[in-house]
């Protein structure tokens, strides 16, 4: 059976995200290269990349880390090539080709074939925005695709 079902019970999978990643004291990321350039105050892992916090696993072929001007905050990150993001505790998953975390705006960005599962629920769509600040998401779909939700009782 398919409804069409408001992201918000995603917004916490999210908002998530916003506290593990610049609050905890450890993040481990393993990846077959890195690529570090001091001008661009950027760290490109490539290949294989596979992130993890105490909250959060993230996969993805490609992860740039960029840190802020003068400071050694990170501002953005950006994961590209078969982004696969799991919330430990619950086991909330999210797929896309690209995700875009910008600590500075407060919003996650995930792009192409999105699809969300949680509790054996999917919701699929083109582009997910999540702004973490205002705690609302937007999905939304393509011209030849429409956002699909499939909530199974629970």
């Amino acid at each position: 059976m398919q409804y069409n079902l408001p992201l918000t019970i995603f917004i916490f999978f999210f908002s998530m995200i916003s506290y593990c990643l610049p609050q905890e004291n450890e993040i481990k990321i393993i990846s077959n290269e890195l690529k570090i350039d001091n001008n661009k105050k950027t760290s490109t892992f490539i290949g294989s990349v596979n992130a993890q916090s105490k909250s959060l696993k993230i996969w993805s072929d490609i992860m740039i880390i960029t840190l802020k001007e003068n400071e050694d905050d990170v501002k953005e990150i950006l994961a590209s090539g078969n982004v696969k993001i799991i919330r430990i505790e619950d086991g909330t998953e999210i797929y896309g080709e690209i995700a875009n975390y910008s600590l500075e705006s407060e919003t996650i960005t995930i792009n192409k074939n999105v699809i969300i599962i949680e509790d054996g629920n999917e919701i699929k769509g083109n582009e997910l925005i999540v702004d973490l600040k205002n705690s609302s998401s937007i999905m939304s779909a393509s011209d030849s695709n429409r956002v699909e939700a499939i909530i199974i009782n629970n």
